[in-house]
């Protein structure tokens, strides 16, 4: 099964997507910050296979947990998709040259989702 880290600092869109995910088949772990994504990451037994992030969130935002998912050994060669409701060309290319693998431009459809998730699927 593929697990995937969701964050998205929305309670109300984690859930949705959350709820999506698992009917899709998906386990997922989420959080609503960078900080509870690393420590989600830290904590995990097992790593996910993907990481889903908002770029705009409370404490740590998008770009500066992806700064720590890349510098970590352990970590930097999981798939990272950023997304935002912001889809200047200028954040899309700051996510890219972090290391995003993929953004996603919020709101998006089913499809759409589905195709990044397939696309970065191991």
């Amino acid at each position: 099964m593929t697990t995937i880290l969701l964050l998205e600092d929305n309670a109300d869109m984690l859930a949705m997507l959350s709820q999506v995910l698992e009917w899709g088949g998906y386990s997922v772990i989420g959080g609503r910050s960078g900080h509870e994504g690393i420590a989600r990451l830290t904590e995990a037994h097992r790593l996910p296979d993907i990481i889903i992030s908002d770029l705009l969130m409370p404490g740590m935002d998008g770009i500066a947990f992806l700064r720590q998912v890349r510098e970590n050994p352990d970590w930097a060669d999981i798939p990272f998709v950023m997304m935002s409701a912001y889809s200047s060309s200028a954040e899309r290319q700051n996510a890219i040259q972090h290391g995003a693998n993929d953004f996603l431009v919020k709101p998006f459809n089913l499809e759409d989702f589905q195709a990044v998730l397939n696309r970065w699927q191991r």
